[in-house]
């Protein structure tokens, strides 16, 4: 029988501290509302069912066998979250133009923040340390390996769709204050610092 609630007690602290996906859809749901949030948010968690069917099939057991993977997904990673972080920075001293949203197709709109959430979570090396290491962890001798995987992964999903979502909600209520140059300023010099932040320390992780 899995441990399902030992893994909910360990996964709940994960899910709730802030971090990369965290940001990334506050800010898109905060550029563009609660639609691009909650599309930001899928494709975040697309990226754990990725990792997810990745440790279910096989791929954690490859990594032991070649390591240097993780050196690749770890500085992709950092690359990413130090670009997602200047581009921030570049927007407190240049603040972007106010954009037209019917000269935008919406299906662009909504692919481009799938596709950030995504990128954000794939390129994450502390979730892929998190389903290709901590989860394999609670699977019991014995049991279907792949099935438990499975299964604990669309748990790890809920919890963490249902905390994104929350995020890409209040972000979109909070558009019109933080909208404003002042605001959306410090909110871009925050958001930034965290990001930045983030990728230093994947980095120095060892």
């Amino acid at each position: 029988m899995l441990p399902v609630w030992g893994f909910i007690a360990v996964t709940a602290p994960l899910v709730l501290s802030p971090g990369p996906s965290t940001a990334v859809v506050l800010r898109n749901s905060i550029a563009g509302g609660a639609r691009a949030g909650l599309f930001t948010a899928a494709g975040a968690n697309t990226g754990s069912v990725c990792y997810g069917l990745l440790t279910a099939f096989g791929f954690a057991a490859a990594l032991q066998r070649w390591p240097s993977a993780w050196l690749v997904l770890r500085w992709a990673g950092v690359a990413y979250l130090a670009w997602l972080g200047c581009r921030s920075l570049l927007h407190v001293v240049r603040p972007p133009a106010p954009k037209h949203r019917q000269a935008v197709e919406p299906s662009h709109d909504d692919w481009r923040s799938f596709a950030s959430g995504y990128a954000t979570n794939v390129l994450n090396p502390s979730l892929g340390a998190f389903y290709l290491i901590v989860i394999p962890q609670f699977v019991p001798p014995g049991a279907p390996f792949v099935r438990s995987v499975l299964t604990l992964t669309a748990i790890h999903i809920v919890m963490a769709f249902s905390w994104h979502a929350s995020w890409a909600l209040g972000g979109a209520t909070l558009a019109r204050v933080l909208s404003r140059r002042g605001p959306r300023q410090v909110l871009d010099l925050a958001t930034a610092i965290a990001l930045l932040a983030l990728a230093w320390k994947v980095f120095t992780d060892r």
